[in-house]
């Protein structure tokens, strides 16, 4: 095991154990999201763009995904803090990466639902610390200990996937055949896809799917980035927006 590696294998474990330990109401959770898994990674293996690349298209499954009643079905923060190191160590092609983003976004599902569960415990002595007014009791069982708590549960499986990342998972790359490979790629192209379909049907306004396939279509066909793509489509927004504030008022004054 390499320096290099030790220090990704710590660094991803400690923000993605800083992002979900939630100690105090701060900005901590942005640590663990995947542009910052990628920017963190791409420094420290020298190659940000592919990083940011990586995260990037790993944001893109997840766009639609949200805890409905606090149960979180996939979590975004450990497929970039696992997947991100593996593809820009062994360098395979970002459409495999993104296709064990799912799998592993899944496991980070378990452990955040696993999390609340265990946090029970602390609940419960915290009502008798109140019980007895010990405020300074209570602050522990709502920050200290839960923080602490969440060391194993997040900072220790993906220290433990970035540590043995070569060992397993060269040879079950190696291992999968070239037209399975082939069709990681292709799925790895549509996930991205797929999660836009879930912002809109999210959104439940099938009226709009036309828009988007039109916005789609013309970004690929004119080859502009996305920032342009964007302001376009801002600008359209708000020109709509008044127009159609536009004409209520006039048919009011008629």
């Amino acid at each position: 095991m390499d320096v290099q590696t030790l220090i990704m294998a710590i660094a991803m474990g400690v923000l993605y154990w800083i992002a979900n330990g939630y100690l105090g109401y701060t900005l901590w959770i942005s640590v663990g999201t995947p542009f910052t898994m990628g920017l963190v990674a791409g420094l420290i293996y020298g190659d940000i763009a592919t990083g940011i690349i990586l995260a990037g298209s790993i944001k893109l499954i997840y766009l639609g995904v949200f805890a409905p009643g606090g149960q979180l079905p996939a979590d975004e923060g450990i497929a970039a803090a696992c997947v991100i190191p593996i593809a820009l160590k062994t360098g395979i092609a970002p459409e495999v990466a993104i296709s064990l983003a799912v799998p592993v976004g899944l496991l980070g599902a378990f452990l955040y639902n696993f999390k609340k569960i265990a946090n029970c415990m602390f609940v419960v002595k915290a009502d008798k610390y109140a019980e007895e007014g010990n405020m300074k009791g209570v602050w522990r069982c709502a920050s200290i200990w839960p923080f602490l708590l969440s060391a194993l549960l997040f900072f220790l499986p993906v220290f433990l996937v970035n540590i043995f990342e070569a060992d397993v998972v060269k040879p079950v790359l190696n291992a999968i055949p070239e037209w399975l490979m082939h069709g990681l790629e292709v799925a790895g192209g549509v996930l991205p896809a797929v999660g836009f379909a879930m912002i809109i049907y999210m959104i439940g306004k099938a009226k709009y799917i036309p828009l988007f396939l039109i916005g789609f279509y013309l970004v690929k066909i004119s080859n502009i980035n996305t920032l342009v793509a964007g302001v376009f489509a801002v600008c359209i927004v708000v020109t709509a927006i008044v127009l159609k504030r536009e004409v209520k008022e006039e048919l009011a004054d008629e």
